[in-house]
């Protein structure tokens, strides 16, 4: 080796003529050197990027407008950012739309992975076509996560559960808070005191109650309402499950007492004509009609962009009040939920998303800032605003939480009872010929598919 040459560890340990060249200590060597070796290589291989696979959308048919959607939306983002493999992908359709569609859509090859829907006779009608939920509820124990009367009404279809619940409303009075100022007025918290109301601000010419009928469900809150606070409960169901006729004394007696209303002119005239959203309600806030009975969904419309009214300051809610003392008291609403069709693609996917959305988290999310509970019980009393807290605690004070009529009875008879109902407006001293037509025609279809 000339001077000045340079020469590598490697060479002087290989040379075999290097007096270093002994076995024990080019074993020893190699010990400490490969694993350094190894670590250079790491560190200069070049990086490859790790492959995410694309995930699978779970896809969702829902009537989720407004304050109600925004939850939807918090949701969504929520589970979208914490699922590694599915994405949830959902479109609004108008809520009449679904009511006739789903029916159709549900059987279909290729129906979306879940749909919105309401509970109860909506829902019965599609379990066919749908896909049981049970081993979601027993996986995620859900029946800690809801109270057990809730899931017999809303969930429990023919022995198996088919719909996970999302939101609970309510159906009360909205009421313009200047007018009930003007006229020192309180909520009632009696049927009397409620018609001295009504008596009041038809005497000073403001109208007591608007009611917007042209599309027909709204009617029906009145018909439920005054049958439940005067013939009990279970002639209700008997009523809903064709046990019991319409032209029953309790119903005659609504009936009468409805139209003794409509005759003291405490609706705007030809409610018919009138729809309920832009027509009834826009009355309230104009101050032209004093309150107006809605369910609490109805936050969005005062609340929205165009009115910019404050619940409790320019508008308020009260409960139907009490008529008869021996009539155990009722709420009335609704109950939204998510189904899964039996032809679903995606099945999995869907049953990872209702076992997200019956969390308390996302249950909280569909309520926050609507007139909406959430089903599950883990979701606090302290989380709710006032509004939320009085439908609560009338929920709570109640013998028993209804169903809407047309989410009671059997879709066919819904129909004969809201044309009845409509019909009624337009002609109230005609009731007991409606209403013995209704009977007929209600009795003929429980005669050919009677209720079990």
């Amino acid at each position: 080796m000339a001077a000045g040459e340079s020469v590598s560890v490697f060479e002087v340990i290989l040379s075999p003529h290097s007096k270093f060249l002994h076995t024990s200590l080019v074993k020893l060597f190699l010990l400490f050197l490969l694993p350094l070796l190894a670590l250079t290589a790491c560190q200069r291989a070049p990086e490859t990027p790790a492959t995410t696979l694309p995930k699978t959308a779970v896809t969702l048919l829902h009537f989720f407008p407004g304050l109600s959607g925004q939850g939807l939306t918090e949701v969504t983002q929520s589970l979208n950012a914490q699922s590694t493999r599915f994405e949830l992908k959902s479109v609004l359709l108008d809520h009449d739309a679904l009511k006739s569609s789903i029916q159709g859509s549900v059987k279909g090859g290729h129906p979306p992975d879940l749909y919105s829907n309401w509970a109860g006779a909506r829902t019965a009608v599609l379990v066919p076509d749908l896909e049981p939920l049970d081993d979601i509820w027993q996986q995620a124990r859900l029946e800690t996560h809801f109270p057990p009367e809730l899931v017999r009404q809303a969930s429990d279809y023919q022995g198996h559960k088919y719909l996970l619940p999302l939101t609970q409303y309510g159906v009360g009075f909205f009421y313009n808070k200047a007018v009930f100022t003007q006229h020192h007025l309180t909520p009632p918290s009696t049927w009397d005191e409620f018609l001295a109301i009504c008596a009041t601000l038809k005497a000073n010419g403001v109208t007591p109650i608007a009611l917007g009928a042209k599309d027909r469900w709204p009617v029906q809150f009145w018909f439920d309402l005054l049958l439940l606070r005067t013939a009990p409960y279970t002639f209700r169901q008997q009523l809903m499950q064709g046990q019991a006729r319409y032209d029953a004394p309790q119903v005659k007696a609504v009936f009468a007492l409805w139209a003794s209303l409509l005759d003291k002119g405490y609706f705007n005239p030809d409610p018919h004509e009138l729809g309920w959203y832009q027509g009834a309600n826009e009355m309230v806030f104009k101050g032209s009609a004093a309150m107006t009975l809605m369910g609490t969904w109805n936050i969005d419309y005062f609340s929205d962009k165009s009115h910019r009214w404050v619940l409790g300051q320019d508008y308020d809610v009260f409960m139907f009040p009490q008529i008869r003392d021996d009539v155990p008291r009722v709420a009335l609403g609704s109950v939204d939920g998510l189904v899964l069709p039996k032809k679903a693609i995606n099945k999995e996917g869907a049953k990872e998303v209702l076992r997200y959305l019956a969390g308390q988290a996302p249950q909280q999310a569909f309520t926050r800032h609507s007139g909406a509970l959430a089903p599950s019980a883990q979701v606090p009393r302290s989380t709710y605003s006032p509004i939320q807290q009085r439908l609560f605690d009338d929920i709570g004070q109640s013998a028993h939480f209804a169903f809407l009529y047309d989410l009671t009875t059997p879709h066919a008879v819904a129909e004969l009872g809201l044309n009845a109902f409509t019909e009624f407006l337009a002609l109230p001293k005609a009731y007991p010929n409606i209403l013995n037509r209704l009977a007929r025609e209600a009795a003929a279809y429980f005669q050919t598919n009677p209720v079990h």
